[in-house]
């Protein structure tokens, strides 16, 4: 009995050595990354610059806002680099990332680089920067509001489906797809396309420096290409990469000679937020603990239980 219970602890004890050899196995290239990166650091230092990207529709500014304060009071940061491919979104939170901007450069500069899009709300964000770089084939502006009204009064009532509105405010329901729009709603919505089409052009002209009296020229809603924008006050620079490092250098003051690392912020993957990091996102160190761990409880759990029924059929 003695001997057979002596190879069920063999036999757990070499699968718990491999299970933390395949844990190690799985972050080893992550670790010994980093510690290469530190020795190279040591040996030849980087100036480090914020890096952050904003692709696709911007509907929300809260990742953005966050990781700019964060940059702003990271002493090691010397500037930031936004990598804008957008074409727009919501005023909001353009405005919301814009302002932020404006705080962060009155410490550190900003400089944006556009490949292919900054358009509309993106461009409302870029527009805070010191320096905007794009190439000359970019698609760049956009300034302009608009509002989409919707009507499908028609398309319901051949299905024979029809919608009545209780209502107190008599501006509650304009906008509704549901209904025709009163030549008085329809004043009213013109009236907030205007108000943020004011505010986004005052800001831009104030930003670039652009004057606000030909604004029917760069803010009519077009979008320009890369080498009309920059005719236009809109773009400082043609260029890619190399441009705006050379900007960064020259804003930040940092010696030709010496090299820029990006420090880009990570985005709450679907893990990070099983282990709580939904609002913040983790380093992969400690994401990679937090999933030790957890693998290591499990993996206790597993044994006890076996060791459990192993006693009971004794």
């Amino acid at each position: 009995m003695k001997e057979k219970k002596a190879n069920v602890n063999t036999f757990f004890s070499v699968i718990k050595n491999l299970f933390f050899l395949l844990i190690f196995l799985q972050f080893a290239p992550t670790i010994f990354s980093n510690l290469k990166e530190q020795l190279t650091e040591s040996i030849s230092p980087k100036t480090q610059v914020g890096y952050i990207t904003i692709k696709g529709m911007l509907s929300n500014s809260n990742f953005f806002v966050k990781k700019i304060r964060e940059f702003h009071k990271d002493e090691n940061i010397k500037a930031l680099l936004l990598k804008i491919d957008c074409p727009g979104g919501l005023p909001g939170s353009a405005q919301a990332i814009f302002n932020e901007l404006k705080h962060f450069k009155k410490d550190k500069p900003v400089v944006t680089l556009t490949e292919n899009m900054c358009t509309s709300a993106a461009y409302y964000v870029a527009s805070a920067s010191d320096k905007i770089i794009a190439p000359a084939s970019s698609l760049m502006g956009g300034i302009g509001v608009f509002l989409q009204l919707p009507n499908v009064k028609e398309l319901l009532e051949s299905w024979k489906v029809k919608f009545q509105f209780i209502q107190k405010g008599e501006y509650k329901t304009a906008g509704s797809p549901l209904k025709d729009q009163s030549p008085a709603e329809l004043a009213y919505l013109q009236g907030l396309a205007d108000g943020n089409y004011v505010q986004f052009t005052k800001d831009v002209a104030e930003s670039r420096k652009i004057d606000l009296r030909k604004e029917k020229t760069w803010a009519n809603g077009k979008v320009f290409l890369g080498a009309h924008a920059k005719q236009l006050g809109l773009v400082d620079i043609i260029g890619s990469y190399q441009e705006a490092e050379d900007a960064l250098k020259k804003l930040a003051k940092i010696p030709e000679s010496e090299e820029i690392k990006l420090v880009a912020p990570k985005r709450p993957s679907a893990i990070a937020r099983l282990f709580g990091g939904e609002e913040d996102y983790e380093s992969g160190s400690e994401l990679s603990s937090k999933v030790a761990t957890f693998l290591h409880e499990t993996y206790n759990k597993f044994f006890e239980k076996q060791s459990t029924q192993h006693v009971m059929n004794q």
